[in-house]
Order: structure tokens, then C-alpha cells, then sequence
């Protein structure tokens, strides 16, 4: 059996993640993975004692690698529209960035993100990551706010939780119209989404 580190760990996560992608998740068995990583599956069952603690444990990685980094003092950062705009679009590019280089520049089809919904209509806990995921993404978005009315760049009495709320199920929205509409390019399609939306979102507020 192959000395277990965190290398075989990650690449157990990294070639699951893949084959749930290209497969689905109820369509990847054992045998799959003991192929693909070249493990014994003795090896695999020392870290996920079964398939649904590696399902989780998948998109703990995916999450993990693809996080979008947190700025210590956004609001020293954020001073108007266009710094929002700026510090917002470089998050996102480092996440996409991040899940190609994950994916191995694969193409982004339909059917890979038929195994995200799959999976999270059907796991509690995948549901509760996803929330912590949203929490995470909304107090960046919050201490984006808060340096604009820091400012004054946002009008006087606005509800800077609100604003960051409404903002990011607007851009959600936008993001599942670019992935189910969107098969080629989908990453300049959503970055011209981001932008679009937060410039018509200020426009309203």
C-alpha cells in the first residue's frame, strides 16, 4: 500500500471531484476511484470511512481552494464605485482562476454542474456548507458597503446589510443564467455579468 500523506489526500479529493463532475456522483463507485488514483481501496477508506464523508469532504476542498479572499480593511480600500468594482472583479477572477487550474482548464459543461445540485438537494450538511459559504461572501460584500458610507459614496441612512443582500442574490441569479446558458467563454461571460449587474445595481440605489 502506498505511504498515506496529505499529497495521496488531496489527490483522492482532486480526482473525485473530477469524476463526480464528468460521472455524477451516484455513477462514481470504489472501484472508479481505486482506478483513477491508482490507490488500494484500503488506502481511500483510511480517510473517508464512507462515500458520503468523501462527497463532503470534496467540497470542503472545492470551497477551500476556490474561497474568495477576505480583505482585512475593505473599507480603507473601498472608496467609490469604480474601487468596489475594481477589488469585487479581482475576487472573482483569483476564484475562477482557481477552479480552472482545479479542473485542469477543462470546459465548463451543463452536465458538470448537474452533480453540484444533485448532490446539495440531497445532503443536509452540504446545504449547511453552503450557507457559511453565503455568510462568508456576504460580510465581504458588507465591509465593501461599509467603506463606501465610510465615504459617503452610497446615500446617507442606507442599510449597508441590506444593500450587500440584495447585491449578492442579484449577482447569484446572474451566475446561474451565465452557467446554464452559457457554454463557451463562461468566464468573460461572467465577469461581464459582475460587471453589468453591480453598475445597474448602483444605478438604483
Amino acid at each position: 500500500m502506498p505511504k498515506i500523506t496529505q499529497d495521496t489526500r488531496a489527490n483522492i479529493l482532486l480526482t473525485t471531484l473530477q469524476l463526480f463532475l464528468e460521472k455524477g456522483y451516484k455513477n462514481v463507485s470504489y472501484q472508479d476511484l481505486v482506478k483513477h488514483t491508482g490507490l488500494s481501496k484500503g488506502a481511500i477508506y483510511h480517510y473517508f470511512e464512507s462515500k458520503d464523508a468523501l462527497l463532503i469532504a470534496v467540497f470542503e476542498f472545492l470551497l477551500e481552494a476556490t474561497k474568495e479572499p477576505e480583505n482585512e480593511k475593505p473599507h480603507e480600500i473601498v472608496k467609490d464605485q469604480e474601487s468596489f468594482m475594481k477589488l469585487f472583479i479581482a475576487g472573482k477572477t483569483k476564484q475562477i482562476d482557481s477552479f480552472k487550474k482545479l479542473m485542469g482548464n477543462k470546459p465548463l459543461k451543463l452536465n458538470r454542474l448537474l452533480f453540484f445540485f444533485e448532490a446539495i438537494s440531497e445532503n443536509q450538511q452540504l446545504k449547511q456548507i453552503l450557507v457559511e459559504l453565503s455568510k462568508h461572501e456576504l460580510t465581504i460584500l458588507e465591509g465593501y458597503f461599509a467603506g463606501l458610507n465610510m465615504h459617503h459614496a452610497i446615500p446617507k441612512g442606507k442599510d449597508i446589510h441590506l444593500l450587500a443582500e440584495s447585491l449578492y442574490w442579484m449577482l447569484q441569479g446572474g451566475e446561474m443564467s451565465v452557467f446554464f446558458l452559457q457554454e463557451d467563454d463562461w468566464e468573460d461571460a461572467i465577469i461581464k455579468m459582475y460587471q453589468k449587474t453591480i453598475t445597474d445595481f448602483f444605478k438604483i440605489i
